[in-house]
């Protein structure tokens, strides 16, 4: 339970970090990597599976969060896009501790309102929702 909380304080706090983001005027730069494109002040978001993959998030020049996956070998997928309208960093958090293959990405529009999307444990993702707060699951 104590590690819940403690958990749940810290993606609080980068939520109201991300919110001072969000309020900041966007900075002009590029950036690039495995053959996508995206905004550099976002940076990239890597999520860790259980099986040692990995899956990356990034923000493209559209503002649409895009992502791409390693397999088992280290090959790279790929860049896919995910929609949404990204006014932040694009953030993954475990939200469904039960299950460590379900994470959820999130974002702040240009309103500082929270968008997510869950991932399930066979890989489907729902689609984008507006949630109240980060906390909400």
């Amino acid at each position: 339970m104590l590690v819940q909380k403690v958990k749940a304080m810290v993606i609080a706090a980068a939520a109201v970090a991300s919110v001072a983001v969000v309020a900041a005027p966007a900075q002009a730069g590029n950036c690039s990597r495995g053959g996508g494109v995206y905004l550099c002040e976002y940076g990239v978001t890597s999520y860790k599976l259980p099986n040692g993959t990995k899956q990356e998030f990034i923000v493209g020049t559209d503002r649409a969060v895009w992502t791409r996956w390693s397999d088992s070998d280290g090959d790279w997928t790929g860049w896919t896009s995910m929609g949404g309208q990204a006014w932040s960093t694009a953030y993954a958090y475990d939200y469904d501790t039960s299950d460590p293959w379900t994470f959820r990405v999130f974002y702040y529009d240009q309103s500082a309102e929270y968008w997510g999307r869950n991932r399930d444990h066979n890989g489907n993702w729902s689609p984008w929702t507006h949630y109240d707060t980060p906390l909400n699951g």
